[in-house]
């Protein structure tokens, strides 16, 4: 194979792929980059089994072929190299990257040997659903902080989509906690009920903010979701595990008590909190809430240390004291955009309910942490 190709350009679409890429000790082959020509465009490919980042390039063919090489090496090089244009030769696997004043080889894998794992070609017109690409990385980065970072329960490895009812929802858990968003959707009338696992997320939501593409089209065939933005394809298994049923947990009532307070000073006050108690042996994150009348009082426990913070809040409700997880609760005040932040309870040992006033569609549910005397 013998390409020219624009430098840049090539750099960047080795950077969309290689978000699909992780250190593959039992298969290396699929730890690198796999390009082939195809319909006079030179074609990328990064996977790690269970994802697929595709994407082409427009160049100058002079022989056709394919190869697999290690990208961050390559990469590396072309961002020291300053010409606008090198050629790319392969040949008994070997890559030599050529400019008019220098010449590097790379050692290749054996290309025969990369999965084909994307033969089923989606055509433009069978995806079924379309969003605009950053309001999509907004909702996920709304909900994503509260699914279980773990492999060990794949049910809740994910983020929960539901399309139904011109309402597109969002919904993770981790157990100990679940963040809810509701918003219009006013595309396809279909119904689409999905958990994408949170690894997709993650490269789906640094893809969603770069380009000039301004929506992504999506659909589910086969246990399979496909994605398409622009000349980029994402190809992600489905977690085929029944998620949690969110919706018992949403409509519980018997929230008698009711905290209003302001949302940059709240922060700020947990931020300080949170210096204290985080490496805590006992009780990792954990601080006590006591409401009296309109005072809030947050005590910090933790090794040598200690602190309490004191606050003039809008209270309704008995006096409560509380243990919760300080780490938790700023995970979803940095996420919110509101002025003031709204907490429901009912007693010290049931669920909190979080939420930006005005803006019910935006629910957080935390569980308490054991209060001991």
């Amino acid at each position: 194979m013998i390409l020219k190709v624009d430098r840049l350009e090539f750099l960047k679409k080795i950077k969309i792929v290689e978000k699909a890429i992780n250190e593959n000790k039992i298969r290396p082959i699929i730890s690198y980059v796999f390009i082939e020509t195809r319909n006079g465009k030179l074609w990328f490919c990064g996977t790690n089994l269970e994802l697929t980042i595709s994407t082409e390039m427009e160049c100058e063919i002079i022989k056709e072929g394919k190869a697999v090489f290690q990208h961050n090496l390559v990469e590396e090089y072309l961002k020291e190299i300053k010409d606008e244009k090198i050629v790319l030769n392969i040949e008994d696997d070997i890559l030599t990257i050529e400019t008019p004043d220098s010449s590097s080889e790379f050692t290749l894998m054996n290309a025969e040997e990369f999965p084909r794992i994307q033969d089923e070609e989606i055509k433009d017109d069978e995806f079924e659903f379309k969003l605009k690409k950053l309001d999509l990385a907004d909702n996920f980065d709304k909900v994503k902080f509260s699914a279980s970072m773990s492999s060990d329960n794949l049910s809740i490895n994910c983020i929960r989509v539901e399309i139904e009812e011109e309402k597109i929802k969002f919904i993770s858990t981790d157990t100990y906690r679940l963040t809810y968003l509701e918003n219009e959707y006013m595309g396809n009338k279909g119904v689409f009920k999905v958990s994408i696992p949170i690894n997709t997320i993650d490269a789906m939501s640094k893809l969603l903010r770069n380009g000039n593409e301004e929506e992504i089209a999506f659909t589910q065939k086969n246990k399979q979701l496909y994605f398409k933005l622009g000349n980029i394809s994402i190809v992600s298994r489905v977690i085929d595990l029944p998620f949690p049923n969110y919706k018992t947990i949403l409509d519980a009532s018997g929230y008698n008590k009711r905290l209003e307070i302001n949302r940059v000073e709240f922060e700020k006050m947990l931020k300080r909190i949170q210096i204290f108690v985080k490496n805590n042996a006992e009780s990792k994150f954990g601080a006590i809430f006591a409401l009296d009348g309109d005072t809030l009082d947050i005590e910090g426990v933790g090794e040598i240390a200690k602190a309490k913070e004191i606050s003039k809040v809008n209270y309704t409700g008995e006096n409560l004291k509380i243990s919760l997880n300080v780490k938790f609760l700023l995970e979803f005040i940095q996420s919110s955009a509101k002025d003031t932040i709204c907490l429901e309870f009912t007693t010290s040992n049931s669920a909190v309910r979080t939420r930006n006033m005005y803006e019910d569609n935006y629910t957080y549910i935390v569980m308490p942490l054991a209060l001991k005397d």
